[in-house]
């Protein structure tokens, strides 16, 4: 019986697995057609579409893009590890209603949230905001929910006691926040700011109310392509795009242990 039902698991995880990967391996597939046409060729596959990728059609995008997730991902990084802190370490009457709050930009979908911020910036008068800092913006209060549940699930976690043993040893409030607490927690930011890097990189529904002529981001660049062509080039850019977004994945990792916090701990 053990056996079937670990074999009714390997086939499902296989199943999954080849769920997951088969749509990438068929981009990846395409991004190395030897004609101008999506072909399956693999004795003919060429990387000459790679070399279009250093032109300004899709270096100034990515460019922005990379901007705007740095931005983004420091700004809600910094908001949300404050706001985790006070709300689960600062205990105060009310904290559940202020991370219900913080959070519930979650359960808004993100076009509601693009034309809401159009229409209030256009209420007050503020359309030139429109662009790179209402992006910044939008993109802000996307990735806030996810940074401030990483560092909260960090410092439920966290052991109080060895901040009562710095106070014992004579450390005012800043040096046990800076010198136990933020190492403590750290995979945890990393965790939410990865995350807000990502989100903010590949987002499409809020950022396709945002753009500008002159300040567009790669994804939204991409659909833009897409209505007119198909072809091995967009295949590429996928292919380059995932490859940054794994890039920036395993450096954070390699910064703080992306992994252990998505295990529920910390390194």
């Amino acid at each position: 019986m053990n056996r079937v039902i670990s074999a009714l698991f390997w086939c499902a995880l296989a199943l999954v697995i080849a769920f997951i990967a088969l749509p990438i391996v068929v981009v990846f597939a395409a991004s190395l057609s030897p004609t101008g046409d999506v072909t399956f060729r693999p004795w003919e596959w060429t990387v000459k579409w790679y070399f279009d990728l250093a032109s300004e059609r899709w270096l100034g995008p990515f460019w922005l893009s990379v901007k705007i997730a740095i931005v983004v991902s420091a700004v809600s990084g910094a908001i949300g590890t404050v706001a985790a802190y006070v709300v689960v370490y600062e205990k105060f009457a009310g904290s559940e209603v202020v991370m219900a709050a913080l959070l519930s930009p979650l359960s808004v979908p993100q076009i509601v949230k693009g034309v809401a911020v159009v229409l209030f910036l256009s209420v007050i008068g503020l359309q030139p905001l429109l662009g790179t800092p209402a992006l910044i913006a939008g993109h802000c209060v996307l990735a806030l929910p996810f940074v401030v549940r990483m560092v909260a699930t960090s410092i439920a976690n966290f052991d109080c006691n060895l901040f009562r043993a710095g106070q014992i040893l004579g450390a005012n409030q800043w040096q046990r926040i800076r010198f136990i607490l933020l190492p403590a927690i750290k995979p945890g930011v990393l965790s939410g700011v990865t995350f807000a890097f990502i989100i903010s990189f590949n987002n499409i529904p809020l950022s396709v109310f945002l753009v500008r002529p002159g300040e567009t981001t790669l994804p939204i660049t991409v659909i833009n392509y897409l209505e007119y062509s198909l072809d091995p080039v967009m295949a590429a850019v996928n292919v380059a795009s995932m490859a940054f977004i794994l890039i920036v994945i395993f450096s954070f990792e390699k910064l703080g242990g992306f992994s252990a916090q998505l295990h529920g701990g910390s390194k």
